[in-house]
């Protein structure tokens, strides 16, 4: 009975963290760029890193898990998913540490703490 109910939770933390996916996966790693100017964004990297970190953390725990029992066809489905955030939102990770690593954004912005 308790297996069934953190099952459940489970699968309630994964779709009420989703919203926040969706941005963590959407948002834009350097806003200038996203409007058209040629500019340096010192926080856009930061601001991604601060969404997607927990977001990894979710729903590759949810993958992992789900992975571990393939034998629904619910597990599956859900192991699709939890994949597929990863991925897009690791391709945003991936971005925001080439935009902070960039040679401008170096020498503009601080190091920080």
């Amino acid at each position: 009975m308790t297996s069934i109910r953190l099952k459940w939770l489970g699968y309630v933390i994964l779709v009420a963290v989703m919203p926040l996916a969706f941005l963590a996966a959407t948002l834009p790693v350097n806003e200038y760029k996203a409007q058209g100017i040629d500019g340096v964004d010192c926080d856009g990297p930061l601001q991604v890193l601060f969404f997607t970190v927990p977001i990894l953390f979710v729903y590759g725990t949810g993958l992992v898990l789900n992975v571990r029992a393939l034998q629904k066809p619910v597990n599956l489905a859900v192991a699709i998913i939890c994949f597929g955030m990863c991925l897009f939102v690791g391709l945003n990770v991936a971005a925001a540490v080439r935009e902070q690593q960039q040679k401008s954004t170096v020498e503009t912005c601080s190091r920080g703490l």
